[in-house]
This record gives structure tokens, sequence and C-alpha cells, in this order.
């Protein structure tokens, strides 16, 4: 396949016109960066009455607005992309708010686009959807490992992202080559830093790190963009769910000592071992079962499930991003970490 070279990029021919949804979030962006510089024509879906960020202003990127929860003109540009990037679901607020922003509106989506008629749809997942309950301490998370299969025990966009991948999958059943589904670790960049590796912060002085020597499983923003862009036009990569972080991924304490050493993480890491951790939420499991039949709102480092999802001591592999996208972190999470103490994207 002939390539071209553009600034910072390798690029294979050809280019396509990309729907990307999320466009203005904090991933999306970067993937309407990346495209537009691939040499790609974006259609940069953006919320009416949001402004679009300093990424989409660019002579290959046109700002479509919609809501893709509603009927509207972005329809029309859906169904006229070449491929979709979609990377739009809610985030936080309750369950209904949650089903809405990423069920509904990935329904919409679907409804709107001809799967055999798609050079490439990709889906941007989440690690969220991973059974952590389901491997031993040390055992390696990878696209092989069991989804989560309660999402009640875990959180309201542990379940819509569930559903939401199931749905795209269901639509492109008979077109499989069409799909890839990534699922990136924990997207790492400015204003999003992952408290630096801390469950808590004690004042100024310290911070508690549960699992302090367990490795952390984040990819730099930017890298991840890269990943995505590189997805739309590799052959290899369809029909197949790729796993996203970083080569040398940092341990919870060690990007906690990181950050402060960049001036940005507070106070002093006071470590607490994963087996106290998990035991305080066992204990604190049972009592909620016994005494408030399961309904208690516990926060994550006291709700068992979702500690586990967190915090659990794992291993990573990122193997099929390396030979299926043909992608090395060109960030890294170091220089990613000076980028986000600097709060510079850049």
């Amino acid at each position: 396949m002939p390539e071209r070279i553009v600034p910072e990029r390798i690029v294979p021919e050809p280019a396509v016109t990309v729907l990307v949804t999320g466009a203005n979030g904090f991933l999306g962006r970067r993937v309407v960066r990346a495209a537009a510089c691939a040499g790609h024509d974006v259609l940069a879906l953006v919320r009416p009455g949001a402004t679009p960020a300093a990424e989409l202003v660019d002579d290959r990127v046109e700002v479509v607005r919609g809501d893709l929860r509603v009927d509207g003109t972005w329809q029309g540009a859906a169904a006229a992309a070449d491929a979709v990037v979609h990377l739009a679901a809610a985030t936080s607020g309750d369950l209904a708010t949650q089903v809405a922003g990423t069920v509904r509106a990935t329904e919409q989506l679907l409804a709107a686009v001809d799967p055999s008629a798609l050079d490439r749809f990709v889906h941007v997942s989440s690690f969220s959807v991973y059974d952590a309950d389901a491997l031993a301490t040390g055992d390696v998370l990878d696209e092989r490992s069991p989804l989560e299969a309660d999402p009640s025990r875990r959180d309201a966009y542990t379940a819509t992202k569930l559903f939401q991948e199931r749905l795209v999958r269901e639509a492109f059943a008979a077109h499989p080559e069409r799909l890839v589904v990534l699922r990136p670790g924990m997207i790492f960049g400015p204003g999003h830093d992952w408290a630096w590796g801390a469950a808590l912060t004690l004042g100024a002085h310290a911070a508690v790190v549960i699992a302090p020597h367990a490795p952390m499983p984040v990819v730099y923003v930017d890298d991840c963009a890269d990943a995505v862009v590189a997805a739309l036009g590799s052959s290899a990569a369809g029909g197949r769910t790729i796993d996203l972080v970083d080569d040398d991924l940092p341990t919870h304490v060690g990007l906690a000592r990181l950050g402060r050493r960049l001036g940005r993480a507070p106070g002093i890491a006071r470590p607490v071992p994963w087996t106290v951790a998990s035991g305080l939420g066992r204990l604190v499991a049972t009592i909620d079962r016994r005494w408030f039949a399961g309904r208690a709102r516990l926060p994550e480092v006291l709700a068992s499930a979702r500690l586990a999802a967190r915090w659990k001591p794992r291993r990573y592999d990122n193997t099929l991003a390396h030979e299926l996208l043909d992608w090395s972190p060109s960030v890294g999470i170091h220089e990613g970490a000076r980028r986000t103490a600097s709060g510079a994207a850049r």
C-alpha cells in the first residue's frame, strides 16, 4: 500500500472522510487532530451550542452540529461518511442519564449508517467492561479476559459501555471486518491525571495509594488518538478487539512520586497493600448485604467490585496493538506526565 509522509506521521493511502462523534471531548479533539494530520477529511460532531476546541479549527475539519440522542442534520453527515470513529458516551450521571448519552446515542448513530457501505467503524470502548474478579491477582488482562457478567455490582458507566459494545457488534455481525473495537485503559493527559495514582488525598501533605507496586494501565491521550487513527486504515485490525496501554506502565506509587516531582501530586504517598484494601472492601460488602440489602452508596475505595476493577494488581498486554495497528506510543508516560503537569497538550 503506498504511503505519504506528513508531519510526524507516515500514513497509508487513501484518505477517507471520517465522522468523529464526541469530537469536542478530551480524546475526541486529539483524534480529530490526528486524523486531519494523517490526511483524512473529518466531520467533527459537536453538541449544539458548544464552542469547538482549537483542534477542530483546520482546513480538513468540518464541524457538524448535532445531538446523537435526537434526529437532526447530523444523520446526513453520518450517512455520507466513509468511516466512523465512535467516541461519544456519557461518563457521569445516573443510569438514566448514561443510558440516554451512551446507549440511545449509539442506537441512533447505528440507524444512520449502513454497515455494509462503511470502510471502517472504530468503536472506542473501555477497560471498564472487563470482570476484575474473574482474574486472580497478578494475572494478565488482555482481549481474551472475561467481560463483567453482573454490571449491577459496578456502576452505570460499566453497564452502559457493555450495552453499547453489544449494540455495535450486533450491527456489524454480517460485516465484522468493517468493525474495530478499541479498549483503552486509563487515558492520561492534561486535565485527566487520575489523581496521579492516589486513591485518596489527605490534605496537602499525603495521599493514600492502594496496591502501590501494581502496574497502572495508562495510555497518554495523544498516543491513544494515534491508535484510533491507525485503526481506520489497518486491514489486519478488521473484526478485532484491541486493548490500548503504554509500553512502560508506571506503578501507582511510581506515578504518585512522579507527580510529586513535577509539583502536581499532593504530599507523600502512603501505601496501602492490596490485601488490606481488598479485605476491607469484602468486609464492607458483607455489611452492605446484611444490613442494607446491597443498596448502600459506597465510594469506590470501599465498594468491593469497583475497588477490584480499579486497583486489583494485574499485568497488561498491548501486543495486538503493536501487531495489528503497527502502533507504538510516541509520547509515552514520562513525557506525557510532564505535559499533563504543565497543562500543555504538546
